[in-house]
């Protein structure tokens, strides 16, 4: 797990699929209120050794057990900005 605090550079698991356009992916992610779904830069993603894609993401602020987060893309449901579980959020 990623050492957490505001401005923490971390990662979150996602699901990847194609993007419309050359070098952007379409991705989709869970979060406190839901899955949001949005498309992001191929050099906002990176995989895993366990072949498991995460999306890079700032730390906001940190609640308890939720991390309020902003994700660098085009979402339709919310500007970037999502709370995950902590447990969600990896080194990145």
């Amino acid at each position: 797990m990623a050492q957490l605090a505001a401005g923490s550079v971390i990662g979150i698991p996602c699901e990847v699929k194609p993007g419309p356009f050359s070098g952007e992916r379409l991705i989709s992610f869970k979060t406190m209120s839901g899955v949001i779904t949005g498309f992001v830069r191929d050099s906002e993603l990176r995989m895993t050794n366990n072949n498991r894609w995460l999306v890079r993401a700032i730390v906001q602020a940190i609640n308890g057990n939720e991390v309020n987060v902003r994700i660098r893309g085009s979402f339709s449901s919310t500007n970037g900005l999502a709370t995950i579980p902590r447990e969600m959020a990896y080194a990145a």
